[in-house]
């Protein structure tokens, strides 16, 4: 394969958009929930969305999805998806951060039974969210929208974490020279971590995150997209997910894997 579709593991996406207009957005998406309700919904398209993996996800911003969190029924629909997102920390709610770090601990137990590529918010809790995985490590952790410091990333690296990257953490993130581009992947968290991004702004366009990074990395853009897919394949074998995704996306990594 010479011409790698783009690839974008971290955005939100109306569980009602049609199937062909996923498949115009010519990219391979990840489509993060911000809850088991949304997740219910979501799944129902698993396998049926070609070019798209939906997620599992308790957004630790959403009160809702928190309160209404059911350990049980999140290991029910983890087992129909190679894709957890998102879950983590947020502290601009300081007195919800209890409830957050209750659920976290609890789906992070269960993903060390069940890994999955695990998409990880940690808005204003950088450190935080890194003192959660380092007391229940997982395989297959991604830290989406980073902006933790140099000390905190190079912790986070550590614990064998990847690292999803969109225009606003181009910009800001400090520490993205110490992470190894076998650790990088792209993202939009579409629609808000896009909204300075490359027109058009949808989910699947990351060539401004791409040039950008590659340019960085002094890799033509062609071989920095090449590498993520192969990042991905990494992940999806540590995490042994590939069974779970969709027939097209699978073939994409086999194929990424193997190219030399």
């Amino acid at each position: 394969m010479t011409s790698w579709p783009a690839l974008d593991v971290h955005a939100h996406i109306d569980t009602a958009i049609s199937a062909q207009d996923l498949l115009s957005l010519r990219a391979v998406i990840f489509a993060a929930s911000r809850s088991l309700e949304e997740s219910r919904i979501a799944l129902k398209r698993q396998h049926k969305d070609l070019l798209t993996v939906w997620g599992v996800g308790v957004h630790p911003g959403v009160k809702a999805a928190l309160d209404s969190y059911d350990p049980g029924e999140f290991e029910a629909l983890v087992g129909q998806t190679a894709y957890v997102g998102e879950i983590g920390l947020d502290a601009k709610v300081p007195s919800r951060l209890g409830k957050q770090r209750e659920v976290l601990e609890s789906l992070l137990t269960r993903l060390q039974i069940t890994p999955r590529l695990t998409s990880i918010h940690s808005y204003g809790a950088t450190a935080e969210v890194v003192d959660e995985l380092a007391r229940t490590p997982i395989t297959g952790a991604v830290l989406h929208w980073w902006l933790g410091d140099r000390t905190t990333t190079i912790r986070a690296l550590d614990l064998g974490a990847y690292f999803s990257i969109n225009a606003a953490t181009v910009r800001r993130g400090e520490a993205l020279d110490l992470v190894p581009t076998d650790r990088l992947l792209p993202e939009t968290d579409h629609p808000d971590g896009n909204r300075s991004g490359a027109h058009p702004r949808q989910p699947g366009n990351v060539d401004d995150i791409e040039s950008s990074l590659a340019e960085k990395r002094g890799l033509s853009t062609p071989e920095f997209r090449l590498q993520t897919w192969k990042n991905l394949a990494s992940l999806t074998t540590d995490t042994n997910t590939k069974h779970l995704l969709p027939v097209r996306i699978a073939a994409i990594i086999d194929a990424a894997a193997s190219n030399v």
